[in-house]
């Protein structure tokens, strides 16, 4: 061979080596969408950051290239590419720094540090500090927040003390899965049974700060759906195992591209339970689907199946409570009583969006719960029918941005009750004539608008205004001679607005406010007089917000700090007058005065291993300012069914080696159990902890962990029923206790085809 021959062959040799081709991608938060703008990329030899559109550039020389991802207040991502293609990588938030994580504040979504409402996150290494059986711990380490759980279906959700009037379940929160409202026309919220595996962030809006969420005065809780790990596919199943015979078993696959991100999950969740009569079950299947169209637009599908059956041991008196605690009220459990449902959750949204600046996303839902629940009282069969939709449309200017929208949705709901005729041979309940057969016509409209300016270099002003209509018809189909109680009931239109400014004092420190205005509907029933006649003087309680707050991260530490007052007018109370009834008056006005305090610090031990101290706070000092109820007057009083103070420190260990675990307790004070005031719940203690190991080898991860909750073995009163009524001589039923110690262990296992 001639020398310029292989001068030539050495030449084409060299270039090839040296020849570099160029990997572009995007860089989004998992859960809501947003471009991560400032995120290091980098492969080892080369490094980047994305731009303001969350996109990077990066030059390759040879592959397989591994590429890891950084962004403040986010999770590291690795991820191994074996060819050139353009990626979308999902980041997911880190426990450590959640003040530069993403969240939906109001109409639009910007850092935790940026907005002018009290909002809080709760990620998925924070829900899985816990066992998978409830996501009651992580609500209630959130200051403000505080979530009576009497069985893992009979629970009640407070924020700011909003909602602990009602008697069973959660109301005047407004509750939304993804952007399908889990709340129904008459303002009942129910987010208990949609299992761990289903969610994979919770943003919780405390007070009434969302221009965008309606009727809803303490606030809005969010779950928004898994997020597959960034350009794989994968299968995992897990099963925990725990005390009072308690286990789940989970099914999961998943996968995602550039194009397609779809996660399939089944979950079946069993227990006995520590008390008579709370045997539970629980299956539920789970699709979300979303399809990049073009790279403008896309649409997106998700499902919730849920099949449950759950024995209901009710609230028991005081001295049962304390000798007792693993009894049932007597009559619920000599009849069995139970509930069951078959519930469906469907959405279809689509998302288009014109160049840079705008964006329209548009929404159709489906509810449907066909439910049967034994009463030792009465037999209540019922089912309920829900289609709405939801659409928002956004612009963006370099200082300026605009958000407006519209929710309207209609609830049919059929209800008919049936003499129980238990009795002490009859092992269960035997349903009997029936005493009444309704429908219920709801329909509920919300309009909003929003907007947020930059005034200054340091300064931002969010301003919005929310229109609500909401309207109830009652149909009664029994027609029993002389007592029809068909009507309607709709009260004027409800406008309430919202001001909100942050002032920017360093690079990561934020100094906010707002006021804000907010309601809450009268349910159907509460509208009723004791005849079942529709009271149409019945109004929504209503009332002002003012919020001042301070929050940012000084290195290792970050903090939230926020001060509020509420004034609520039109106080909504239950009056019972009989086993099953209930009338609804308007009674009063409450002053709500409160501090929260959410923070952490974390310590760098070694390359491996990182110690994260968390803890929150909230101190609630209600009481009623005028309240006269039935002749009593309990003006000045506490305000029933929320502690003055709660208090969750706790200490977690992450490590790159596998090993994580956590200890973590929760410190309430006395509760208020009627509103004299003459009876209160006893303050209590109760610890947590879990540990665990992960470990990956090739394309197979896992899981192991073992937990305790309760290691005090506390005996205290998970729920309370206020103001109770004791009927026949008995003692008033306030009380559901909570679970003594318990131990749960779990082992999860996941490959990963690509």
């Amino acid at each position: 061979m001639k020398l310029p021959s292989i001068l030539v062959l050495l030449l084409m040799l060299w270039h090839q080596s040296h020849a570099q081709t160029t990997i572009s991608g995007h860089v989004k938060d998992g859960a809501n969408e947003e471009a991560l703008i400032g995120a290091i990329v980098s492969t080892g030899v080369d490094t980047t950051v994305t731009d303001t559109n969350g996109n990077f550039h990066l030059s390759v020389r040879a592959f397989p290239v591994t590429l890891r991802v950084n962004h403040l207040g986010y999770q590291t991502l690795t991820i191994q590419m074996r060819a050139p293609k353009e990626i979308t990588l999902a980041l997911e938030p880190s426990s450590l720094t959640l003040n530069d994580v993403i969240v939906t504040s109001g109409s639009f979504s910007r850092k935790t540090l940026n907005t002018p409402t009290s909002i809080q996150s709760i990620n998925q290494e924070m829900l899985r500090r816990d066992d998978p059986f409830s996501v009651t711990s992580a609500l209630n380490r959130t200051p403000g927040v505080y979530m009576h759980a009497g069985t893992l279906t009979t629970n009640r959700i407070t924020i700011r003390g909003i909602g602990s009037r009602s008697l069973y379940g959660t109301n005047k929160i407004k509750a939304y899965y993804e952007d399908i409202p889990l709340t129904d026309g008459s303002g009942n919220s129910s987010i208990e049974d949609i299992d761990q595996e289903m969610i994979s962030r919770i943003e919780i809006t405390k007070g009434p700060n969302s221009s965008a969420y309606g009727a809803g005065l303490g606030g809005a809780i969010r779950l928004l759906a898994p997020v597959p790990s960034a350009q794989q596919t994968s299968a995992k199943t897990s099963l925990t195992m725990g005390s009072f015979d308690t286990h789940r078993w989970m099914l999961q696959g998943a996968h995602h591209d550039n194009k397609t991100t779809v996660s399939v999950v089944y979950s079946d969740l069993q227990r006995q339970g520590f008390r008579e009569n709370s045997a539970y079950s629980r299956q539920q299947a789970g699709v979300t689907l979303k399809y990049q169209l073009t790279p403008q637009s896309y649409f997106s599908v998700l499902g919730i199946f849920t099949h449950l059956k759950a024995f209901i041991p009710s609230s028991i008196s005081e001295d049962d409570f304390k000798n007792n605690p693993e009894k049932a009220a007597f009559t619920w459990k000599q009849a069995k009583g139970y509930e069951a449902y078959d519930k469906t959750l469907l959405g279809l949204s689509y998302h288009q969006a014109f160049g840079q600046d705008w964006s329209l996303k548009s929404t159709l839902f489906l509810k449907n719960r066909d439910a049967y629940e034994p009463r030792p009282f009465n037999i209540l069969d019922e089912e309920t029918f829900t289609i709405g939709t939801r659409n928002t449309l956004a612009k963006r200017w370099e200082n300026f941005r605009f958000f407006t929208g519209m929710e309207l949705f209609f609830d049919e709901y059929r209800w008919k009750t049936f003499e129980n005729n238990y009795d002490e041979n009859s092992n269960g309940s035997v349903k009997g004539d029936p005493l009444s057969n309704n429908l219920e016509n709801r329909s509920y409209f919300n309009a909003f608008i929003e907007a947020a300016a930059t005034l200054a270099p340091n300064l931002n002003a969010t301003a919005g205004l929310n229109l609500n209509f909401t309207h109830y018809t009652l149909d009664d189909q029994f027609n029993e001679p002389g007592n029809n109680i068909s009507g309607d009931y709709a009260f004027n239109p409800v406008v309430s607005p919202k001001l909100g400014l942050t002032y920017v004092t360093g690079a990561h420190n934020t100094l906010f406010m707002n006021v804000s205005h907010g309601f809450s509907p009268p349910s159907l029933e509460e509208t009723l007089y004791p005849d079942g006649q529709i009271n149409p003087d019945i109004l929504p309680e209503s009332g002002w917000n003012y919020e001042l707050g301070v929050r940012g991260t000084q290195r290792r530490f970050t903090y939230d700090l926020t001060t509020y007052y509420m004034q609520i007018k039109n106080l909504l109370v239950a009056q019972r007058i009989s086993d099953d009834a209930y009338v609804g008056v308007n009674a009063g006005l409450n002053n709500h005065l409160g501090v929260d305090l959410l923070g952490n610090y974390y310590f760098v031990l070694s390359d491996r291993y990182t110690l994260n101290a968390f803890a929150s706070v909230a101190y609630m000092n209600y009481h009623f300012d005028e309240f006269v109820n039935d002749g009593n007057d309990y003006s000045g009083n506490e305000l029933t069914g929320v502690p003055q103070w709660i208090f969750n420190p706790g200490v977690e260990l992450l490590s790159d080696l596998g090993f994580y675990g956590n200890i973590s307790g929760q410190l309430v004070g006395e509760i208020p159990v009627n509103d004299e005031n003459s009876l209160y719940a006893e303050r209590y203690f109760i610890l947590r902890a879990k540990a665990g190991f992960r470990y990956v080898i090739g394309p197979w991860e896992l899981d192991m962990n073992l937990g305790a909750n309760n290691l005090s073995d506390t005996k205290y009163a998970a729920m309370l029923l206020i103001n109770a009524t004791g009927f026949g001589g008995s003692q008033p039923r306030h009380y559901y206790p909570g679970n003594p110690r318990n131990y749960f262990g779990g082992v999860s296992l996941k490959y990963t085809f690509r």
